[in-house]
């Protein structure tokens, strides 16, 4: 019983650490990249989870667009920050997100369909951007370092 406590413990703790915000259970998403998105237009249709930096935010009338740098995914699905960029994609939001939130340099992470490849202007440069219909979206803490669930034991120790 001495060992099986601290054995449980640690996995609940790595468990935790690592898991990913996304209900994935039974529909498990592509292993499709943005870039590999552009290589395979016919991949149109996919379940998708994609993240990274985001560059720009448009809020037409229906929907918000995030404009994202792509970065690979680590542990949880989170944006690995030190990695070098990928493909720029567009996260399509049904409705109003807030641009002072969902600001550029933020990281962010959406589980969505992708739906379309769309030509958009970087600079006076025009880029293939894949873009996804997002049905969740994670956006991660400006400290990379904090998380929102944290584990609490209830004897003043705190992860």
């Amino acid at each position: 019983m001495k060992t099986v406590f601290p054995v449980i413990f640690l996995t609940m703790i790595l468990a935790g650490c690592a898991s990913s915000p996304f209900d994935t259970a039974g529909r498990e998403p592509a292993a499709l990249g943005p870039g590999e998105a552009l290589a395979q237009p016919n991949a149109v249709g996919a379940r998708v989870v994609w993240g990274g930096r985001i560059v720009g935010v448009v809020n037409a009338n229906e929907a918000t667009e995030l404009e994202v740098l792509a970065l690979p995914l680590g542990p949880g699905d989170r944006p690995r920050r030190e990695a070098d960029g990928g493909a720029r994609f567009v996260i399509v939001h049904p409705g109003f997100l807030d641009p002072m939130t969902y600001a550029p340099g933020r990281y962010v992470t959406a589980l969505g369909r992708f739906i379309d490849i769309e030509s958009r202007s970087v600079g006076a440069f025009p880029l293939d951007h894949p873009v996804i219909a997002a049905e969740q979206i994670e956006l991660w803490p400006v400290n990379p370092n904090s998380s929102r669930a944290n584990l609490n034991l209830g004897i003043g120790v705190r992860f």
